[in-house]
């Protein structure tokens, strides 16, 4: 019983973090947001060249130019990537804990429960983002943070229901077999 309010506690704890990160970052106005976005893809695409020109897979030594044009044109989507794979992460601990709360007895309610939080979170951010010089709140964007996350809820439910039931199950059937 302690182990289980610790547990709710603690992922509370980092739910509530993450949020927080989530508005934190949309936060940031449209101009910082891209830039860093971009800088971050350039150091990865130079790191990638020189390793992959370092083992002899390539022999690219692109200029500053095709940097920042291959940067811009991954920009976009990559942002959308970690937009979806961010409410993914959050979907994740949000259905855990509420499986933990329920004590694994209401997966479906679990699952109901962190579909709604996560589209109402995505649209609360989206609608913080039309406050923020720059920025606009983009129906696009909710869905793509809700299939992120309900994406996350799925891959919970596989391990859920595969490993959890099943192992149980499992081991039940194995009793039942030797007895």
């Amino acid at each position: 019983m302690k182990k289980r309010i610790i547990l709710i506690v603690v992922l509370s704890l980092i739910i509530i973090l993450w949020i927080f990160g989530i508005y934190k970052l949309s936060s940031m106005n449209n101009k910082n947001s891209n830039g860093k976005s971009s800088n971050i893809i350039t150091v990865f695409i130079e790191d990638a060249l020189d390793i992959t020109n370092k083992y002899g897979i390539t022999n690219s030594h692109p200029n500053e130019v095709k940097l920042e044009k291959a940067s811009a044109l991954l920009n976009t989507p990559l942002r959308k990537v970690m937009h979806a794979f961010v409410y993914f992460v959050l979907s994740f601990l949000i259905i855990l804990m509420a499986n933990i709360i329920f004590k694994n007895k209401r997966f479906v309610l679990s699952f109901i429960i962190t579909v709604l939080l996560i589209i109402a979170l995505a649209s609360l951010d989206e609608y913080h983002q039309i406050f923020v010089v720059g920025r606009t709140g983009q129906l696009k964007d909710v869905l793509i943070d809700s299939i992120g996350g309900i994406c996350g809820i799925i891959f919970y439910g596989t391990y859920y229901f595969i490993y959890k039931l099943g192992y149980k199950r499992g081991i039940k059937n194995e009793k039942e077999h030797n007895s």
